[in-house]
């Protein structure tokens, strides 16, 4: 019995629908991007695509919320890890692993990082879904951080948006860095000595 056409395999059809809409809004931003180039890119209908997300918004949450999850995954599980250690220890742990799952999904990067330079809704649903989950997990490393009077005399906040920021833009617009740097951020050795950059001034003092 030949195998049913690809229109009829749910998951691989998800799976490959979330790629396509990654690529596209990746490169186009959320008001660019149209579900009729999307449905191309993913070998579909524009219709079919419909059937699993019934708008562009839908499309957009969905990518999103991988990644929120993707990152939020590493963040645990690198915590379950090291619990019982001090931040000073346990923090660059975490934030290495962080980092590194941005630098390897550049797109994805990209994508966050148009959403977080623009104010609005979506703006507000990324901070909610991603931001604050996170921002959870790591506050209380932070803050022993700053109890310690490390974090380069910065307060925990401003230490992780800085180093947030940091990471969004070198990753999130890859070939910009590799044209101005020669070096691709995303890439060894380079990554690690970007990451070690971002995350030195937190075990600092004033």
């Amino acid at each position: 019995m030949s195998a049913r056409p690809a229109r009829y395999a749910p998951a691989a059809n998800r799976e490959a629908i979330l790629e396509a809409a990654l690529e596209v809004f990746a490169e186009e931003g959320y008001v660019g991007a149209s579900t009729r180039r999307i449905a191309a890119a993913a070998g579909i209908e524009p219709g079919h695509l419909a059937y699993y997300f019934p708008t562009k918004r839908a499309l957009w949450q969905a990518v999103i919320e991988a990644f929120a999850r993707d990152g939020e995954a590493v963040l645990r599980s690198v915590l379950a890890q090291h619990d019982c250690r001090p931040a000073r220890e346990v923090l660059p742990r975490m934030l290495d692993a962080l980092l590194r799952s941005f630098a390897a999904n550049p797109r994805l990067t990209r994508l966050m990082l148009q959403e977080f330079s623009v104010s609005g809704e979506r703006h507000d649903w990324v901070a909610q879904s991603f931001g604050v989950p996170v921002w959870e997990i790591l506050h209380p490393l932070f803050a022993e951080l700053e109890s310690e009077g490390l974090l380069s005399g910065a307060n925990a906040a401003a230490a992780y948006m800085s180093l947030l920021g940091g990471a969004l833009l070198a990753f999130g617009t890859r070939d910009y860095f590799l044209g101005l740097s020669g070096c691709d951020p995303t890439s060894e050795p380079e990554l690690s000595r970007y990451i070690d950059l971002l995350l030195r001034p937190l075990l600092q003092k004033a």
